[in-house]
């Protein structure tokens, strides 16, 4: 994922103009302003393939409890994971073809590979094979990510931020709208039933996807980095399966060790080849600029922390309470989903405040409080989690701090910048995310995992591992914040930031409207 200039590479293939309708400079402003039937058509075509990560992740968690049982697992971990790992591998590559040959294109192809992955995990007969489809699901993952640079090419320049806002906006209704309705389908049919809705909602995708326009060309064919993504996989695997092992096998065995050791070696391995080669599909070079690198740093870290949290409520809400065993609630999905509707509202709301906060507020002092409110959730969330009343309000609190986080990167990055340059950052965003997401959930597990009891093949959690994980997601948060403490000044966000010569974006951007809206 080359994202800075590269005066060794060759020139950049001219767009292909017949891709897509007439949006180019070319167009006056009063056409810019008005939204025409075709551009309507064509955001709402983007919108739920850029959102069924969202649907699909929600669904899959809460299915989570009920697939352990069935299939009498203790890995139940590797259902995510093995997702996760898929789209971190094919994300860089995704991104690459997409520049070389449509990003309709691949949508297309990965969106059919997605659809055969959820298939095979729904008609599956035993975890193995389930966790096989959902390496082949995770191929859709970089969907998401290509969604929102096509939404830089389809649109013209006046009407891309607010494309993105409402592309990415969207998840605020899904995340409300969703939970209700995974809930009924898994009291209703079980986990199989609300997998099936997913493989409906992949062939709506792929539907959705058949009428945007193909994208202009904006690479030429050239070598992939091959090696660089399979170290990256490879080293991340190795990493993440040592760390679930470590409470089984021991934190001193010669298993663990050798797969932590082998996986860091790979990654190390990684890093040194990503800065020799031309085309990297992570461009490292990028992050020697501080301001980038603390914004992706400080943002990956903490967002990762709070996805990975959304787990723990799952286990403990709707795993039963058996004494001795299991201090789960016991609670059903539909009962679950519909307390957590106040925690939805407050993140819809905080996305909508923040976007219109940036607009005189500095988006580093916005960021903070939200990974300030995030960390106090997450801790009373730990002391505080045994009845309705205690789920509700530490869901509102998180809530809050997760809103503001999920619409505050997107500010921050805007801030620091080029127009050229945000698509390219968007996508290592999303990729450090994974990555840190990938390493936090096996994390989780783990911590969950040490105080457990294994009954039936089943792994039940006492009320301590509850605890202990929260505080673990707090810590992480932290964690995130001493980092974005490194953040520099930052300029109110706007669709366009001069840089200066070297690349760094000014220190104030270019007065254009901002983002309105969350993102």
């Amino acid at each position: 994922m080359n994202t800075s200039p590269d005066p060794a590479a060759p020139p950049t293939a001219p767009a292909e103009t017949g891709d897509l309708d007439a949006t180019g400079p070319t167009r006056s402003a009063s056409e810019t302003s008005r939204w025409t039937a075709a551009e309507l058509r064509r955001l709402a075509a983007l919108t739920w393939p850029g959102q069924l990560l969202v649907v699909a992740g929600i669904v899959a968690a809460n299915a989570q409890p009920q697939i352990a049982q069935h299939f009498h697992t203790t890995q139940i971990a590797w259902f995510s994971l093995a997702f996760t790992l898929s789209t971190i591998v094919a994300t860089p590559f995704a991104v690459r073809l997409g520049e070389m040959h449509g990003k309709r294109r691949v949508m297309l192809v990965l969106a059919a590979a997605g659809l055969v992955g959820d298939i095979v995990t729904v008609v599956a007969p035993t975890y193995p094979v389930m966790v096989l489809g959902r390496v082949i699901g995770g191929l859709y993952g970089p969907v998401a990510v290509l969604v929102l640079a096509a939404v830089r090419d389809l649109f013209p320049p006046r009407k891309v931020a607010m494309a993105l806002g409402t592309v990415t906006g969207s998840v605020g209704v899904l995340s409300l709208l969703t939970p209700l309705l995974s809930g009924r389908l898994l009291d209703a049919f079980g986990w199989r039933g609300a997998l099936w809705f997913l493989v409906a909602s992949t062939v709506a995708a792929i539907g959705a996807l058949l009428v945007v326009p193909e994208t202009p060309r904006r690479a030429l064919a050239g070598r992939l980095d091959r090696a660089g993504a399979l170290l990256l996989g490879g080293g991340l695997a190795l990493v993440v399966f040592g760390i679930g092992q470590g409470s089984g096998w021991g934190w001193s065995s010669a298993g663990v060790l050798s797969a932590i050791g082998t996986g860091l070696a790979a990654l190390a391995a990684f890093v040194v080849v990503e800065l020799r080669v031309a085309t990297p599909i992570l461009d490292l070079r990028m992050l020697g600029r501080r301001s980038l690198a603390t914004v992706l740093l400080g943002s990956s870290v903490p967002q990762a922390a709070f996805f990975a949290s959304q787990s723990i409520l799952i286990f403990l809400a709707l795993f039963p309470p058996v004494p001795h065993v299991s201090d789960g609630l016991g609670w059903s999905t539909t009962h679950n989903a519909v307390i957590g509707i106040p925690a939805g509202l407050v993140t819809f709301a905080a996305g909508i405040g923040v976007g219109k906060a940036v607009r005189t507020i500095s988006p580093r002092a916005v960021w903070y409080t939200g990974l300030t409110v995030l960390t106090v959730g997450l801790v009373l969330a730990a002391l505080y989690h045994r009845d309705t009343a205690h789920i509700i309000v530490t869901g509102v609190v998180m809530g809050l701090g997760g809103g503001i986080l999920m619409a505050g990167q997107q500010a921050m990055i805007v801030s620091v910048v080029s127009v050229e340059e945000q698509a390219a950052a968007n996508g290592m965003s999303s990729l450090l995310t994974q990555v840190f997401l990938a390493l936090t959930n096996q994390g989780l597990y783990a911590v969950l995992a040490a105080d457990s009891t294994v009954l039936k093949g089943t792994a039940f959690y006492h009320d301590r591992a509850f605890t202990h994980a929260y505080l673990t997601m707090a810590a992480i948060v932290a964690l995130g914040l001493l980092i974005s403490l490194a953040i520099p000044r930052l300029g109110r966000p706007a669709d366009a930031v001069a840089a200066d010569p070297a690349g760094e974006p000014a220190a104030t951007p270019a007065p254009v409207s901002p983002a309105p809206g969350p993102a």
